[in-house]
């Protein structure tokens, strides 16, 4: 699985990189608007490009479009006056200009004498004509997809196709809507004013050939580059389709002379655009009313297209700039003869596949010997640098290479391999943890969990709570069973009482043989850690009972459990070393519960509880037990045994209750009210040892005791 999904996804990655889904090709192009907009192309002044525009200065002055065709003859005339190279329309005229004086004697028929006069006037289409024949012009067209004419512009330039068919490639066009033939007859080019823009609205690349029917076309800027560099061909550069090629397609139309545009496979050039100049174009009027320096205009390829509102098309750069339609095409010529151009790399497939297995092997590498957030770092260096390297393939190489999908890839394939790892590891954890709860208490686990820097050496002074618990006549049980009985026997009997201790938040300090010690208010401080124990210490009698009786019926000796509770103050903490630790407690107060455990055996009770936890235990039922001064102390301790209230009502308790307090203030008469008693309640084990006690000579309610 570690293996396997990362793998698979390294397939899909390269497969979407492969086909280019959509979703795909929308994270490249908004790639390359990030990073157009990071580093655009700077304005060259000194490139002899030049926009004549048809802005709305002009239209204000000149009036609305579309203008008289004498007006752009003499825009044209002027414009060759001042040593323009090459002039290019970003214009059609598929009609005759409605105001050229035929059009106007053709609508007075009844008036000979006026029709007269203006037959004698040039036709202003004429007059156009003669100005581009005197001129070098490129006249432009718009593409269309169905024909929307029948005719078509005549064929200016002629290509050559080296290397394999360009029509593979390009796309096909059913037909344009051309200008008048006296127009495009003239004109020394013929190029197509399409631009395209992608399905955004955002233009990002330029076609630089136009496949109409069976006639081939080039682009009004790679039109007036070939009129500017004075030749009659274009050279189309074809990879044919063969196992040897990396891009098949067109690779790019060479001008001659050095000058090669490189394309996409389709015959698209890719554009690096810069922001708008203003100080590349000129206002029509501004021309026309002679205050345009010559040096403005002399050696330039000058464009002349509407920038109007309303007025012409219009599309997005990548900066987020509207601009005309015609400065895609001043774009495209600015790059060209910069020696500027935009590429995708033949090898970005080899590359994102060697980037993502490395990166794999990286990863998978270091999330094996370091913890996970070295992964992520290396992660987001790994993301960052693919960012720069873009970027400064671009800036420097002028090579478009995508940065997002590699990194969403990288970050989709960190993903791969951490997800099945963190599952793994939880799952195990998970398993560790359940299974070190059969060692540890919960509660531990859950507070080692919640603060793991408890997972050192320390220890503090607590007062804590504890239960010590014994099986009794479990030796023998050990001399009379087969194992395999007995451990079922005696791990059924411990499972109850862990639960018993799990159930009242306790914390199982160990288990020897078949005793079990528990401790409260630890590790987790608990306030009521006194009524926990004995409520844990109850619930566990009652459960020794119910299996002793359950077992006896069975035929089995099983034996009653012993308890013994006690309160104190202790040293808690991990004690060990480097190699292991063990959480516990240390202190006078657990030996005293331990000693109180086994003192019931001598009292005759199963649980003896100290003074110092009824203290703390406000709703105590039961009856004291003596001031018990334990082997090797000095000092004695109360000692009880718990009762139920219903137990406490019963008429031996009173009795034994008032012969206590008789015995409390050693009175002489105690000794004979104990002896009353045994006669009376013979099943009273406690009262019974008292009145041996008293009746061997002792007095009062403090017992020394000679045994643990």
């Amino acid at each position: 699985m570690r293996v396997a999904l990362p793998a698979l996804f390294i397939g899909i990655a390269l497969w979407i990189q492969i086909s280019d889904p959509a979703f795909r090709a929308r994270i490249r192009v908004n790639a390359f608007d990030q990073l157009q907009s990071l580093a655009p192309r700077s304005y060259q002044a000194d490139l002899p490009v030049r926009v004549i525009a048809i802005d709305d200065e002009s239209l204000r002055k000149l009036g609305q479009w579309p203008w008289s065709r004498t007006v752009l003859a003499q825009m044209i005339d002027q414009l060759t006056a001042m040593g323009a190279s090459v002039i290019a329309l970003d214009l059609i005229f598929p009609e005759a200009d409605r105001t050229s004086p035929e059009q106007i004697a053709a609508r007075f028929p009844d008036q000979p004498a006026l029709q007269a006069q203006l037959k004698h006037l040039p036709e202003y289409d004429r007059v156009l004509a003669n100005s581009f024949a005197r001129s070098t012009v490129v006249l432009g067209f718009p593409i269309e997809a169905v024909a929307k004419s029948p005719l078509l512009p005549p064929e200016k330039a002629r290509f050559l196709s080296f290397g394999g068919d360009h029509r593979e490639w390009l796309p096909h066009y059913g037909g344009g809507l051309t200008s008048l033939p006296i127009l495009t007859d003239a004109a020394q080019g013929s190029g197509s004013i399409s631009l395209e823009p992608s399905s955004d609205g955002v233009l990002r690349a330029i076609p630089l050939l136009y496949q109409v029917k069976d006639r081939l076309y080039p682009s009004l800027g790679l039109e007036a580059l070939r009129l500017f560099a004075g030749k009659e061909n274009l050279s189309i550069h074809v990879t044919a389709k063969n196992a040897f090629a990396k891009t098949p397609g067109i690779v790019g139309v060479d001008l001659g002379d050095d000058v090669f545009v490189p394309t996409m496979e389709d015959g698209r050039a890719w554009l690096h655009f810069r922001p708008l100049a203003p100080a590349r174009y000129i206002s029509a009027s501004t021309l026309l009313s002679g205050q345009v320096n010559p040096n403005q205009i002399k050696d330039h390829i000058v464009f002349i297209g509407a920038t109007a509102k309303g007025l012409g098309d219009t599309a997005f750069s990548p900066l987020g700039e509207l601009i005309p339609g015609v400065e895609g095409h001043v774009q495209l010529v600015e790059q060209v003869l910069a020696g500027h151009s935009l590429l995708r790399p033949a090898w970005e497939k080899e590359w994102l596949g060697t980037t993502l297995l490395l990166g794999a092997l990286l990863l998978g590498w270091m999330l094996a010997r370091f913890r996970p957030i070295w992964s992520v770092l290396v992660t987001s260096v790994l993301v960052a640098g693919l960012f720069a390297f873009s970027l400064w393939l671009f800036t420097q190489q002028h090579l478009l290479l995508d940065p997002f999908y590699p990194a969403l890839a990288m970050i989709g394939l960190f993903l791969t391999l951490v997800v099945p790892r963190y599952v793994q590891t939880e799952s195990e954890q998970r398993w560790i943890r359940n299974a070190f709860s059969r060692y540890v208490s919960p509660n531990r686990v859950k507070f080692l969990q919640d603060n793991p820097q408890q997972l050192e050496l320390n220890t503090a002074y607590r007062e804590c709570s504890f239960v010590m618990s014994d099986l009794a006549g479990f030796t023998s049980l050990m001399e009379k069973y087969p194992p395999e009985q007995l451990s079922e026997l005696i791990n059924e009997y411990l499972e109850g009482m862990i639960q018993i201790v799990f159930q009242h938040d306790g914390t199982l300090d160990r288990i020897v043989g078949d005793a079990v010690a528990v401790m409260f208010s630890a590790p987790l401080t608990q306030v009521d850690h006194a009524a926990r124990a004995l409520s844990c210490a109850l619930a566990m009698d009652r459960f020794g009972q119910e299996c002793s009786l359950r077992q006896q019926a069975l035929g089995i000796p099983f034996g009653k459990t012993r308890i013994g509770v006690n309160t104190g103050q202790v040293l808690v903490g991990n004690f060990g070393g480097k190699t292991m630790l063990d959480y516990r407690a240390l202190g006078d107060p657990i030996n005293t519960a331990a000693r109180l455990e086994s003192i019931n055996k001598q009292l005759g009770t199963r649980v003896c509880v100290s003074g110092a936890t009824v203290a703390q235990c406000k709703h105590f039922i039961g009856r004291p037990a003596g001031n018990l001064v334990l082997k090797g102390k000095s000092e004695p301790i109360a000692a009880f045994e718990p009762l139920t209230a219903e137990q406490a009502a019963q008429p031996h308790i009173i009795a034994y209750l008032a012969a206590y307090a008789l015995m409390d203030t050693q009175s002489p008469e105690a000794a004979a009210v104990f002896q009353q008693l045994t006669l009376q309640y013979p099943d009273d084990p406690l009262a019974a040892y008292h009145a041996k006690r008293l009746a061997a000579g002792e007095v009062g309610s403090t017992v020394v005791l000679k045994d643990k």
